[in-house]
């Protein structure tokens, strides 16, 4: 992503301050996501929104994988991108779309913090 590009032309790896930020963005896209799929997820996928979570991998970069957890009830099943069953539910995306430019804005303060 040129969020990525950028952030690698400054040479910033995984600082405290960093994690920070994409750890609490990655957490409100998944709170985001849990809220819209509630919404959208009716009846038949009562459990699916409770599948929707986060786990940071570790590493000298920030890396944070969001979405359905396919260890928990209902986290294999296809509401995202849908299925013949049933119409995509872009939840995760539209929690994403949201929170892009708010996260955007915390990394600036961040490096602004940093010096950089």
């Amino acid at each position: 992503s040129a969020l990525a590009a950028d952030l690698g032309k400054t040479g910033l790896r995984a600082t405290p301050v960093m994690v920070k930020v994409f750890d609490e963005g990655a957490d409100q896209i998944a709170k985001t996501w849990r809220d819209n799929a509630r919404v959208s997820s009716g009846v038949h996928g009562k459990h699916y929104p409770d599948s929707i979570d986060t786990e940071r991998i570790i590493s000298s970069d920030i890396a944070i994988e969001i979405g359905p957890n396919p260890r928990k009830p209902q986290g294999k099943m296809a509401f995202e991108s849908g299925s013949v069953n049933q119409p995509p539910h872009p939840d995760g995306q539209r929690a994403t779309d949201h929170e892009i430019p708010l996260l955007e804005r915390r990394i600036q303060t961040a490096l602004a913090y940093l010096g950089l």
